[in-house]
């Protein structure tokens, strides 16, 4: 409230609206490999690249530090890795943490379960994160998923959401 509202119009002449990084998926991939060859460079190190797999672990996080958050946790995977590339074991666990309780609950366990049954708690940590990143638009959360509002009503009715979103 101190600033001279003058001064500020004078220099407010353009406004740049840069969505969140979650909302910029596509672009996880480039700010990856561009912080990478960064640290590489700057740390002497010889890494090739990142793998696929942690691309895809990259690419599901919400990131809730944006930018600055990636490239923390790229200088972090080339500091520690010791591996030609970055694998998702070279991501701190909050990164991989949903990545492994997914692991975990989609029947690498010794338990024999019904398919259907085994998709359930995967598929509500699904919606839920989406609902979560679309800010609990159903609208966008159905397109998002690729499915129509109708079926997502019924999976939160089903999953317990409706309350919560």
């Amino acid at each position: 409230g101190r600033f001279r509202a003058a001064l500020y119009y004078r220099i407010n002449v353009v406004s740049i609206h840069l969505p969140p990084l979650r909302d910029r998926i596509g672009d996880i991939p480039l700010l990856a490999e561009h912080f990478l060859r960064k640290y590489v460079e700057e740390n002497e190190k010889p890494i090739d690249g990142i793998a696929d797999e942690t691309l895809e672990v990259l690419s599901r996080y919400a990131w809730p530090g944006n930018v600055r958050e990636l490239e923390n946790i790229m200088e972090r995977a080339v500091v520690l890795t010791r591996n030609q590339s970055i694998l998702p074991a070279d991501l701190p666990p909050a990164v991989v943490g949903d990545e492994m309780e997914l692991l975990e609950s989609s029947g690498q366990q010794d338990e024999v379960q019904p398919l259907k049954r085994a998709l359930e708690a995967p598929e509500r940590r699904i919606i839920e994160r989406v609902l979560r990143r679309m800010n609990g638009s159903r609208q966008k959360t159905a397109e998002a998923l690729d499915i129509n509002r109708t079926t997502l009503f019924n999976k939160m009715k089903k999953y317990e959401l409706l309350e919560k979103y």
